[in-house]
């Protein structure tokens, strides 16, 4: 409860800065020195809102950053393999396609691989 009576004390100095800045005249220092108020004034919000959450809505937030996450590496992990089938398509139909893989990793570490660099840069001709 302390925590949050002196992030609202703050909050409220932060904002009484800003008003007392609108008698000045526009200027890039001021500006700056706004946008960093600005800063300061989000940061503490959000720790106010971070101290206030409930186990339940940290769950949700976990759970949904969880969710978006393995959104994110899925669409990764089917764009290289779509590259990865395309290049055996087009270019090595006899090749496996966990050879190709590993050529891919080596490629991309800079490494030497018996897969042409033709291939990598157009898997589609």
């Amino acid at each position: 409860m302390k925590k949050i009576n002196k992030l609202q004390k703050q909050l409220e100095s932060v904002k009484t800065e800003l008003g007392r800045l609108l008698q000045f005249r526009e200027t890039s220092a001021l500006k700056k020195f706004k946008r960093q108020l600005e800063g300061e004034k989000s940061n503490i919000l959000s720790e106010i809102k971070k101290s206030t959450q409930t186990k339940a809505e940290k769950e949700k937030q976990r759970q949904q950053k969880r969710t978006v996450a393995n959104r994110n590496r899925s669409s990764k992990n089917k764009r290289v393999w779509n590259y990865v089938k395309s290049i055996q398509k087009n270019y090595y139909p006899k090749k496996p396609l966990k050879e190709i893989r590993t050529s891919l990793r080596k490629h991309r570490q800079g490494l030497d691989n018996d897969v042409s660099d033709v291939a990598w840069r157009n898997p589609s001709p």
